[in-house]
């Protein structure tokens, strides 16, 4: 689905949204979503009209299954390097033995995912020359190297779980898991300084200009 024009929404997608910019020459998906084969963020790319080897990068907020569970799969389909911190690089290359609670189940975490080689480091402050630009913001707290991305073209601002999206604005991220609440108090204050048209949660629905898409009653 299409947030706002070059910006789109997964809607097939498990665990976390996986978002995916797009221009007149390349496209770059935001987030992975948890492990489906990757036919979930395939079929965003398919609704946008592109073409997996138009994918340019992969970005990942952090190492959390739900999030990136698809790396792997996606590199592969898309021959796209992954993008991601230090931190979460080295959990993805050596991913944790699988949770079996419930809220794990809900996140994506419900089987080990397969090792990810994350291509490329990128830290906070750093600019990326695609689509627009997007520059990297340090978004610590749900998760040891947590990123969030401010995608200058459709000036959207992808939060992963650093913070949550209601009709107020931004909102605490999920208290569990959270590695670090202090921190994570940190990043929210730090998000809310930045402006951006677009706020985009790794959970939920996107806001436009302060608006959430209206409630749908059955």
């Amino acid at each position: 689905m299409q947030v706002v024009p070059g910006f789109h929404v997964g809607e097939q997608t498990r665990g976390g949204r996986v978002y995916l910019l797009v221009d007149a020459g390349s496209c770059i998906l935001v987030d992975t979503g948890a492990a489906d084969g990757a036919l979930g963020a395939g079929q965003l790319i398919e609704a946008a009209g592109r073409r997996p080897y138009e994918v340019r990068l992969i970005l990942l907020t952090h190492d959390h299954a739900g999030h990136s569970g698809n790396a792997a799969a996606l590199r592969e389909l898309t021959g796209a390097p992954v993008a991601a911190s230090e931190a979460a690089a080295r959990v993805l290359a050596h991913p944790p033995p699988p949770r079996r609670g419930a809220l794990d189940r809900l996140l994506g975490r419900g089987q080990p995912p397969p090792p990810v080689l994350v291509d490329r480091l990128v830290e906070p402050g750093e600019r990326i020359d695609l689509a627009g630009g997007i520059t990297v913001l340090g978004t610590w707290g749900h998760a040891p190297g947590h990123l969030s991305f401010h995608l200058h073209g459709p000036d959207a601002l992808c939060l992963g779980d650093a913070a949550s999206v209601g009709r107020d604005g931004l909102g605490p991220p999920p208290v569990r898991p959270c590695a670090d609440l202090v921190a994570a108090a940190v990043s929210l204050r730090r998000l809310r300084d930045v402006e951006a048209r677009v706020l985009a949660p790794g959970h939920g629905h996107a806001s436009v200009d302060g608006r959430l898409p209206a409630r749908r009653t059955h």
